[in-house]
Formats: C-alpha cells, sequence, structure tokens
C-alpha cells in the first residue's frame, strides 16, 4: 500500500532524532554561546519540519522532489553533526552566524512551503497533468534490460570522447552537445533495483557491479570528485528508494557478511575515497596542459607516493587549524570530509553573506550578469536569429567570482541566500519559494500514475544523484531557473535521443544477427 509505513523511515526518523539530541547536547556543553545556540536552533527547527514529511507517501508519489527537499534539509543538519565529531563548533570560522542562522532558517521555510503546495496528497487517486501524459505517449517511461545496457554504453563513450575535448568552453558546441549524454554512463545501475522500473530480478548482478567499477575508476580520470563518488551515491540512493517503496527492514537483508563487508568499506573505503580525492586535487593544476590518461596516471602516481599524500594531508589539517578570515581572501575551509564539505558547508552561506553585504543587497551588477546568463542559455545560432550578439566567452566565471569581486575565473561557489540577497534584496524570498515550486512540480512530472501502480522515468532514476544535489553550494538561484528554463528539457532530451540510437543500434544488431543465424542454417 501507498500509505502503510515504511520502517526504514520510522527508523531514520528515530535515530536523526537521538543523534540530534546528542549534539545539540555535546554543543552546548562543550561550546556554549548564542551563535552557537542559534545553529542548534536553526538544526532542531529544519529536523521538526523535515519530519512532517519523512512518511512513505510523499517518497513513493513524489521521490524526485523528495530527494531535492532532503538536501535541503541536510544543508541545515549535517553542519552541526559534522563537526562536533571533529571536535569544532558549529560556527568554526563563522563571523557573522547570527544573520546565517536566521536567513537559513526563513529560506528552510521558504523552501518546506514550496515543497507543501508542490506535493500535497490527493484526496483520491492522483491524475496525470497534461506533460505526464506527453511524456508517457512518447515512451519516456518504457525501457528493456537491453536499452539500458545501451544508452549506458552510450553514457560511456560519450565520457571517454569528452577526455579528448579537455576542459570544455562556452560556444565549444560540439564538447557541449557531448557533455549532455555523460551522464547516461549510469544507467545500468539501475538494474540493481530492477523493481523501481518495473522490470523481473532474474540475472546476477555481478556485471553490473563489474561495470560501476569500471565507472568508477574512468570517473578518477576526469578529476572530479563529483563525478569519482556519482556510482557510489547513485547505489545508495537508489537502495533507500527501493527499501522505503517494499516496505523493507534493513536488518532483514542485512547479513553477517553484508555487515562486514559494510564496516570494511567505512573502515578502509572512506579512507581511499579521501586520499584519491587530495591526490586529485594535487593534480588539478595541470588537468588544462595534459591529457586524459597522462592526467589519470598522475593521480594514480599521487596516490601512490606515501610521501606527498603525507604532505597534503598534513597540509590539510593545517589549514583546518589556521583560519583565513574573509577580509584577506576566499576560503573554503569548515570540514575536513572532502564529501560533507561540498554538501554540507555551512561556512559558504556565512563567507557570501559577507561579501554580498560589502556588495549591497539588490545589486545591479548581480542582476544584469543574471540576465545576461539567463539569455546565453540559448544556443548561439538561436542568438543570432534574434539579432543577439553576446560573446559568451566573457562568461568563463561565476556568481561566487562576481560576488567575491577579487577575480574572476576561479568559479567559486556561492550560497543560495546570499546570492539571492544580493541579487534581489529581500524579494529573493518569495522569488525563490515560486522557484522551488516550479522546480518541484516539474520533478513530479517524472512519476506517472496508472491504475496497476506508479511508473517511475528512467531518466529521473538514472539521475537521482543529481537531484539530491541540487541544493548544493554552486551558483545560487541562477542553477534552479536555469534548470526550468533548460536543463530539464535538455534532459529529457537528451534522453529520448540516446533511447532512439539505443533502438535503432538494436535493431541493427539483431537483424545481422537474425541474417547470420539464416547464413549458418542455411550451410547446414
Amino acid at each position: 500500500m501507498i500509505y502503510s509505513k515504511a520502517p526504514i523511515l520510522k527508523s531514520l526518523k528515530k535515530w536523526m532524532g537521538i543523534i540530534l539530541i546528542f549534539a545539540v547536547t555535546f554543543e552546548v556543553i562543550i561550546f556554549p554561546s548564542l551563535a552557537n545556540a542559534l545553529g542548534c536552533l536553526m538544526a532542531i527547527l529544519s529536523y521538526w519540519i523535515f519530519s512532517r514529511f519523512l512518511y512513505k507517501k510523499y517518497v513513493v508519489l513524489f521521490p524526485f522532489a523528495f530527494l531535492m527537499y532532503l538536501s535541503m534539509y541536510l544543508y541545515r543538519y549535517l553542519p552541526l553533526l559534522a563537526t562536533i565529531v571533529e571536535g569544532k563548533p558549529i560556527t568554526y570560522g563563522f563571523e557573522r552566524p547570527v544573520e546565517t542562522f536566521f536567513y537559513e532558517i526563513i529560506l528552510f521555510v521558504v523552501s518546506s512551503l514550496a515543497f507543501y503546495f508542490a506535493c500535497r496528497i490527493p484526496r483520491n487517486s492522483p491524475k496525470n497533468n497534461i506533460l505526464q501524459n506527453a511524456l508517457y505517449q512518447i515512451g519516456f517511461f518504457r525501457i528493456t534490460k537491453e536499452t539500458i545496457w545501451v544508452i549506458g554504453f552510450i553514457g560511456f563513450g560519450a565520457r571517454i570522447l569528452s577526455f579528448s575535448f579537455g576542459d570544455i568552453q562556452y560556444g565549444d558546441i560540439s564538447g557541449k552537445f557531448t557533455e549532455g549524454f555523460i551522464y547516461l554512463i549510469y544507467a545500468p545501475l539501475i538494474l540493481l533495483f530492477p523493481h523501481l522500473l518495473g522490470l523481473e530480478n532474474n540475472y546476477s548482478k555481478r556485471k553490473v557491479w563489474t561495470y560501476a567499477a569500471i565507472v568508477f575508476i574512468v570517473n578518477i580520470a576526469s578529476n572530479s570528485r563529483q563525478h569519482m563518488i556519482a556510482p557510489i551515491a547513485i547505489a545508495l540512493i537508489l537502495f533507500f528508494l527501493y527499501l522505503v517503496l517494499e516496505n523493507i527492514k534493513l536488518i532483514k537483508i542485512i547479513s553477517p557478511v553484508k555487515i562486514f563487508g559494510i564496516l570494511a568499506f567505512f573502515l578502509f573505503g572512506l579512507n581511499f575515497l579521501s586520499d584519491i580525492s587530495l591526490a586529485i586535487l594535487y593534480t588539478r593544476a595541470v588537468r588544462g596542459d595534459i591529457g586524459k590518461m597522462e592526467l589519470f596516471e598522475r593521480t594514480i602516481e599521487t596516490y601512490n607516493n606515501d610521501k606527498i599524500l603525507t604532505s597534503l594531508k598534513s597540509i590539510k589539517n593545517g589549514e583546518s587549524e589556521e583560519l583565513t578570515s574573509y577580509s584577506e581572501g576566499w576560503t573554503e575551509t569548515y570540514i575536513d570530509n572532502f564529501m560533507l564539505n561540498r554538501y554540507a558547508n555551512m561556512r559558504i552561506s556565512d563567507e557570501t553573506l559577507y561579501y554580498a553585504e560589502k556588495k549591497g543587497y539588490d545589486n545591479p551588477q548581480m542582476k544584469e550578469f543574471m540576465a545576461n546568463s539567463l539569455i546565453s542559455l540559448l544556443p548561439t545560432p538561436v542568438l543570432g536569429i534574434f539579432g543577439i550578439k553576446l560573446d559568451k566567452s566573457e562568461f568563463q566565471f561565476s556568481r561566487g567570482d562576481l560576488l567575491y569581486g577579487k577575480g574572476y575565473g576561479g568559479y567559486r561557489v556561492t550560497s543560495h541566500v546570499a546570492d539571492g540577497l544580493a541579487t534581489f534584496g529581500f524579494l529573493y524570498f518569495p522569488l525563490q519559494f515560486v522557484i522551488f515550486f516550479f522546480i518541484f512540480k516539474l520533478l513530479n512530472c517524472f512519476v506517472f500514475h496508472t491504475s496497476r501502480g506508479i511508473y517511475y522515468a528512467p531518466y529521473a532514476l538514472i539521475s537521482v544523484f543529481t537531484f539530491i544535489g541540487f541544493f548544493r553550494n554552486a551558483n545560487g538561484i541562477l542553477m534552479d531557473i536555469s534548470y526550468i528554463l533548460r536543463g530539464y528539457w535538455q534532459g529529457i532530451l537528451t534522453f529520448m535521443i540516446s533511447i532512439f540510437l539505443a533502438n535503432l543500434i538494436s535493431k541493427i544488431f539483431f537483424t545481422r544477427f537474425n541474417r547470420n543465424s539464416m547464413i549458418l542454417q542455411n550451410e547446414k
């Protein structure tokens, strides 16, 4: 039943609450201050609001919107836990904690309201809208195991081909086109949980795990830590959805062997990921000057060089102790763990608010760059048709660079709240409500309701890691608007093109296979 309780969600709610109680207690005792108390209040309020939606009906009916909302919650929940584990206060390095926590609480309330109105539970059976029906009619929700493998190899080919392009710049049409298919490399991973697509689970998953390991190794050559952890993250997210949908208790499927494997991963796997992450950062300075194969070799050489790796670790530990003030320069030092530092770095909010206040709220320059960035979303040929002359090479910097104002091209990240206030002033909050509402609505269109059950779009299952990373520190509200105007539709288009190519390849292959079989039979 859709509305029945999911044991994993009940356990998750319970343990998140227990862990939060311990974290708040330690924070108040070890680091007593008004600022840290406000940080604890933010985490408590976020947990209380999020727990109102931590029910199976929300995950089953709106899984992809829920994942995006989950990322918003974790951004306010994880910093308290991560800093306590590392022996730091939640305000570690902060310079304006009161404003940071106040605005982040407001933004989470706004985000929660957007999720509530976009994902209201219907009294009767859910109905599909025009877009959902249109996507269903063009075959967006239908796929076979064979097709999944074919589009996976299309994505794999796009990844390898992209290596020859180097760093893809604005105006590189062939590079951008190829880049749009790379996400398909993760398609075979959804075969780990075929029930999510209504497919039969009647084959060994050893091939899928082997493929995932190969993708992990290839992604190291991309010199991107996000791409490196993507296969692991996708598998974990799909596993979570599987547990919720099937009402499975985690304890029933975890054997002693699996428990040993999980412990081994946390003891050795996370250490390996941390070390390889340092190696990636070390070789990043030369990634624009050498080929991907050589970059991969240098990354592995760095990982195997104990002397360099030890030096990198000592530098990292030194940076975590010696903080840089915002007036001295840009800093992202907060949490030592590289994965948490990307998705739970609350100090970025504090830092970008500092620069937003210096730049001024409702800043004309931020607005102008926003407008030009949205115009640049249109392909260059389309801009030419409308007589718009726009040199896209001039946009090789981020919103964070503009906010920082001390050198473009560093692609510094920014927080949603600082970027919004600097661009729109306090009108940002109602505007962000509307933007989030539309994104949640669009993500809900990746679910199709029938009398026989619910269908999830294969494209959406492949992209789950993207959805849970929507709220990370990156390009602020520009990233959200860009997704509504282009990213969403581009994803649908590239997926349907890949399905067409996969069917064409399958047709050619099976035609030749049948023809060769007939020839052999005639010869006999």
